[in-house]
This record gives structure tokens, C-alpha cells and sequence, in this order.
């Protein structure tokens, strides 16, 4: 036997071991994931406690201290109706925001919009004052803003408050 042929048996030799050790070493390392997403699953299953709200103790406190709802966001948002849908008129088109006052205070509000279709985008801004629920069609009131076209996406922000 020469001294060629004797590295190469050590060299394969070499080889195969590593090949062991290397597919020891992998089924080892996907055991160890195995035992890792188990127990993430078992603590998926067990949810974790809520952090306790120090805001919350805050606001109650608040609550109790000052016994006036903001009539300006509370209130009147319950009070409103809106509509809002296209209209056309002798070739033009127009899109119009109703609101009704379903309370018994007057209302001031203040109406943005933007209606985007496919030829144009337009902006509309007005206030408008509601009568009380009881006034009849004082309580009922629109804006008309022209557009482009009939059709498209409308947005439409109020901000309402007590009068």
C-alpha cells in the first residue's frame, strides 16, 4: 500500500464521518425546532394576561369630577341623519349631502366633502343650521356640490354642536 492510496482511504474515511456527524447534527437541530414550535404553541394556547390601563383609573376618576358630557361629540352625533347620494338636473350632475336633526336642540353643522370620480375631483365646504326635531322641516337641511360626473368616491366629514 503507498502512501497515495493510504490518504485516500483516510480521506474518505474522513468524508463519511463528517457525513454522520453532519446528519446528527441537522436531526439535532430539527428536534430542537420541533420542541421550540410546541412550545410556542402551547403558549399560544394559554393567552397572556392583559397589562392593567393606568389611564383607566384616570378617567374615572375624571368622570366623576366632571359630570358634563361634551355635548359637542357626544350629543349631536347621536342626533344626525346623513344622507348623500348623485343628482342630475337638466345635464347637471350634483352630489347631495342631507342631514336631519332627530333632537330637540338646534344644531350647527359644519359639513367638508370631497367627491372624487373619474374626470375631476371637487371640495365643498358649509355650515348649516338645524332646527329642533320639533320644528318640522327646520330639522331637515342638504348641500348641493356640482361635480363632473355621477359616480366616484365621496367622503363627507361633519362636525356638529349644540346651539
Amino acid at each position: 500500500m503507498t502512501v497515495a492510496s493510504a490518504l485516500r482511504l483516510w480521506a474518505l474515511a474522513l468524508v463519511l464521518w463528517a457525513g454522520v456527524v453532519g446528519a446528527v447534527w441537522v436531526e439535532n437541530a430539527r428536534s430542537a425546532d420541533r420542541q421550540q414550535q410546541s412550545a410556542a404553541a402551547a403558549d399560544a394556547a394559554t393567552p397572556a394576561p392583559l397589562p392593567q390601563d393606568p389611564l383607566a383609573a384616570g378617567v374615572a376618576a375624571g368622570a366623576s369630577e366632571n359630570q358634563v358630557a361634551d355635548t359637542a361629540t357626544a350629543g349631536p352625533a347621536a342626533c344626525i341623519e346623513e344622507t348623500g347620494d348623485y343628482q342630475t338636473h337638466r345635464g347637471s350632475v350634483s352630489y347631495v349631502i342631507g342631514l336631519k336633526n332627530n333632537c330637540e336642540e338646534r344644531l350647527k353643522c359644519e359639513i367638508f366633502a370631497s367627491v372624487t370620480g373619474a374626470r375631476a375631483t371637487a371640495l365643498g365646504h358649509t355650515t348649516l343650521i338645524l332646527g329642533a326635531t320639533s320644528q318640522g322641516a327646520a330639522a331637515k337641511k342638504s348641500y348641493a356640490m356640482k361635480v363632473k360626473t355621477a359616480g366616484g368616491v365621496a367622503q363627507v366629514s361633519r362636525t356638529c354642536r349644540v346651539l
